[in-house]
């Protein structure tokens, strides 16, 4: 295993033995030095953000949590506990390309779940908190999250948490969201039974539009995550499970994608 396998390593099993949930600098490169990147880890605070010398509208990459950046360890359909969590291949990467070209990351989630009492807003608070984390170490950066718990304004397809971000952008900035170049990646497209066929002709399989409906209802650009993550090459349509993350991973590996294999096993103990 390479050299950054092993400082990857003790930095994982340190953050496992305490998992903060305060915002914090980390050491993420192993050289003993905090690193000065301020990590996400309570709903609604923007961290790490800088306004724009120009004025220009703000470019914002929206995402849904499961299914699309992670999927749960027991098998559940979110995470059951703050740890419950393995990261998706592929996304980090993403994640930071995105970054590097100027957009916030935002995570935005339906956690249906807490208003009917199989999960706490704590717990899914941690879990994403964690997922975040996770991503970072994977060099992913999230400049915020946000979830709904309520069947409110702010559950998707409903906008508030697209118009919340934007809020807090406009306080800390003076500007908006720049729709025409932001976009929503969610695995969440086309409802089995109601819509009409993926784009590639598949018949629609989704248990829910919602992501797609979020990106329409605010004028921005919806992508699904086995295009936008590249796991269309491995003949992957979606992964809801800890076999079916494993199998892709093993996939990645085998196409010669060894270092993010690597990784991914890594960070999620595979």
């Amino acid at each position: 295993m390479r050299a950054w396998s092993t400082v990857l390593l003790g930095t994982f099993v340190a953050a496992c033995a305490d998992a903060p949930v305060d915002d914090a600098t980390e050491d993420l490169d192993g050289d003993g030095k905090a690193d000065g990147v301020m990590l996400v880890s309570k709903r609604r605070r923007l961290v790490s953000v800088p306004c724009p010398a120009d004025d220009a509208p703000m470019k914002v990459a929206f995402f849904d949590a499961d299914s699309t950046l992670r999927v749960s360890k027991s098998g559940a359909v979110t995470a059951n506990g703050p740890t419950d969590v393995n990261v998706l291949p592929l996304a980090a990467r993403e994640l930071r390309r995105l970054h590097d070209e100027g957009y916030v990351i935002a995570i935005v989630s339906n956690q249906g779940g807490i208003a009917a009492g199989h999960q706490t807003f704590e717990s899914a608070e941690k879990a994403l908190a964690f997922t975040v984390r996770q991503l970072r170490r994977l060099g992913g950066p999230v400049n915020w999250f946000d979830f709904a718990e309520k069947n409110d304004r702010f559950r998707k397809p409903n906008i508030g948490m697209a118009e919340l971000l934007e809020s807090r952008i406009q306080s800390r900035c003076g500007v908006g969201i720049d729709r025409t170049n932001s976009l929503m990646v969610g695995d969440s497209g086309y409802k089995r039974g109601v819509d009409g066929p993926h784009p590639d002709g598949r018949p629609a399989d989704d248990f829910s539009n919602a992501d797609r409906g979020f990106a329409e209802n605010f004028g921005i650009p919806f992508h699904e995550p086995t295009d936008y993550f590249g796991w269309r090459a491995y003949d992957v349509f979606n992964i809801a499970s800890q076999a079916e993350l494993s199998s892709l991973v093993d996939a990645i590996e085998v196409g010669g994608d060894v270092e993010e294999a690597e990784q991914n096993r890594l960070v999620n103990g595979l």
